[in-house]
């Protein structure tokens, strides 16, 4: 039975054990995410389902496309605008940073080639939006009308020095948008990294001279940089003039189950053409979410479209995490990761003061700009309650595992860098995952 019959069994029962988790999560106090994940650890122990697989195709293609597109659409416009410079900085400096500092710590403590130490670093880098918005939904969301996200949000109430924008609406904001963006610049500096060629770096530090040694250095960096604008704001500039044309579209309809069905298109048509295009997929989809629910809802579609639309994506998303939560715990090789638990403790950490001294690092920058611009003066304060949450809220998910997977055969060490992110991804979605729960209902309270 490994036709048909045994896929719609499969989903039968992974949708019964998640709904089961769902039930647990109400009385063990364990978010959604980390029980699914602990209840498919249990269930790879004993083989249940030897056929099933996670891919990198399952990911990209399938589940990736609409999970991004229901953080893009539920993002409120007035918070993004106001918090574009913590974001931005964030997700563009941060995430490079820590990719790097990751990759060299890797190379010159575990002794890994500078190459493979690199793509480590930025496979294991981005803050997950998977993780993040599953844990995030039944928490601050809850707080605000989830049908405001398509209306205009500049009526905000002043709360204290966050310029009009409480907790619920300002640190969300920051870190989805964050978790978001770092997404597609992770997976372009993956592809920038995985393009390197190193292989003459020994001889020419060894045997050239100064000129050489920084002609070859600037040469890298050249390439490099140029690779990944293009990768970034090409993918950009495809999601706003996608978005725009499916705006176009939607007015040539009144009916709302066609204007639905042409809005979730969007985010898989949007990676087609990214993809042949050779640019960032996942900004294509973000922006391109951004603009339809900013111009094309306001604009373009029913109010019964406005009341549908967000029950259809949550629900379609829900029964995605809850899959692919389950799969992962599935696929992890418990007692192999239990075998490296000495490794294990060092990646963990690694990976954590990375994105700590990131937050702290930029941090201090952000608030200054803030307070030098009065353009940037609506943004949130980024103080210590709000740094300890974005630390915290580093999950890592589903997309680096998908990278991970994604390296090619004949890479060096592909199977110890698959390992490694296995390692990370399941103490984030369980200990981590747990702690950041805790930390956010505290936060909230206050």
């Amino acid at each position: 039975m490994h036709g048909s019959h045994y896929i719609v069994i499969t989903a039968i029962i992974l949708l019964s054990i998640a709904s089961i988790g769902g039930i647990l999560t109400n009385y063990l106090k364990i978010p959604y995410a980390s029980m699914l994940v602990l209840i498919g650890l249990v269930v790879g122990i004993f083989h249940i389902f030897p056929y099933l697989k996670i891919t990198p195709s399952l990911i990209y293609y399938v589940f990736l496309p609409i999970i991004i597109f229901e953080g893009a659409v539920n993002i409120k416009i007035g918070p993004l605008i106001a918090n574009a410079l913590p974001i931005s900085i964030l997700s563009i400096f941060g995430t490079i940073f820590s990719a790097i500092f990751i990759g060299v710590l890797f190379h010159f403590i575990l002794d890994f080639p500078l190459k493979q130490s690199l793509i480590f670093g930025a496979i294991i880098t981005p803050t997950d939006p998977i993780s993040i918005l599953a844990l995030l939904k039944n928490k601050i969301a809850k707080k605000s009308d989830y049908k405001n996200s398509y209306s205009d949000n500049n009526n905000n109430n002043n709360d204290n020095d966050n310029s009009g924008y409480s907790f619920g609406d300002g640190i969300k904001t920051v870190l989805e948008g964050e978790s978001l963006f770092n997404d597609g610049i992770s997976l372009v500096l993956f592809e920038v990294f995985l393009g390197l060629n190193l292989h003459n770096a020994g001889l020419v530090f060894l045997k050239g001279d100064i000129l050489n040694i920084f002609k070859y250095i600037f040469g890298i960096i050249g390439t490099s940089t140029l690779q990944f604008m293009y990768e970034a704001l090409g993918g950009s500039i495809l999601g706003v003039l996608l978005g725009y044309l499916v705006s176009f579209v939607l007015s040539l309809t009144v009916d709302y189950l066609t204007e639905i069905m042409i809005s979730l298109l969007l985010a898989y048509v949007s990676l087609i053409i990214a993809y042949y295009l050779n640019v960032s997929f996942i900004m294509a989809i973000i922006f391109g979410g951004i603009v339809l629910v900013n111009y094309g809802f306001k604009k373009k579609v029913s109010n019964h479209t406005l009341e549908v639309f967000p029950v259809v994506i949550e629900y379609i998303t829900f029964v995605i995490n809850s899959i692919l939560f389950l799969i992962i715990g599935i696929e992890m090789n418990l007692f192999k990761i239990l075998n490296l638990w000495i490794v294990s403790i060092f990646i963990i950490i690694i990976v954590i003061l990375s994105r700590f001294i990131a937050i702290y690092l930029f941090s201090p920058m952000i608030n200054k700009i803030q307070n030098k611009f009065k353009i940037f003066s609506k943004s949130i304060k980024l103080n210590k309650q709000y740094k300890r949450f974005l630390v915290f809220g580093g999950l890592r998910g589903a997309l680096p595992i998908a990278m991970a997977l994604s390296l090619p055969l004949n890479l060096y060490m592909r199977s110890t860098i698959i390992t490694y992110v296995f390692i990370t991804v399941l103490f984030s979605l369980t200990a981590q995952a747990i702690i950041f729960d805790s930390f956010s209902k505290k936060a909230l309270k206050g």
